[in-house]
């Protein structure tokens, strides 16, 4: 479970992801999102990822950073969308539902509405802060060196 983010900006972060990756980032945003709500006791979900490194980054010791997590999903999802990338009905109802629940409770003081922090995990690695960034780049252009199939974002690869 990733959140790959190369920027603060999510609709760069959106852009900067592959074809594949970008569609597997709105789902796992989504799990991450409900997963979240779910510790808070907003919904009633599985929450067998609450130990995962990116979620309890995103959960904030039980102030969740919902908010800007949820407008880089809505981010990545658009981009998704504008690519020609297609869901389920069910799916896009979920999405609407969820976007729904979290704008009708935006006003309240239940999660934070703070921009989520940068934060690289992978493996072992733990990186806290704007290198974070750099620490995605990195790994998206090493995935994209070993994908079979080209990685369709328009993002060429650089070594700098």
């Amino acid at each position: 479970m990733q959140i790959f983010r190369v920027s603060p900006d999510h609709d760069e972060s959106a852009r900067f992801l592959d074809n594949r990756r970008l569609s597997k980032q709105v789902l796992e945003l989504y799990q991450i999102i409900r997963v979240n709500l779910s510790l808070i006791g907003m919904l009633d979900t599985n929450t067998r990822y609450r130990h995962h490194p990116i979620v309890k980054h995103v959960y904030n010791d039980g102030f969740p950073y919902i908010t800007d997590t949820a407008r880089l999903l809505f981010a990545c999802d658009q981009e998704h969308q504008r690519r020609g990338g297609k869901r389920s009905a069910a799916f896009r109802e979920d999405l609407d539902a969820l976007k729904e629940l979290i704008e009708s409770r935006s006003g309240e003081d239940i999660w934070s509405h703070d921009p989520l922090p940068p934060f690289y995990a992978y493996g072992d690695a733990r990186i806290y802060g704007t290198e974070a960034y750099a620490g995605y780049r990195r790994l998206l252009f090493e995935k994209w060196q070993k994908d079979r199939i080209a990685p369709r974002c328009g993002i060429k690869y650089t070594d700098s």
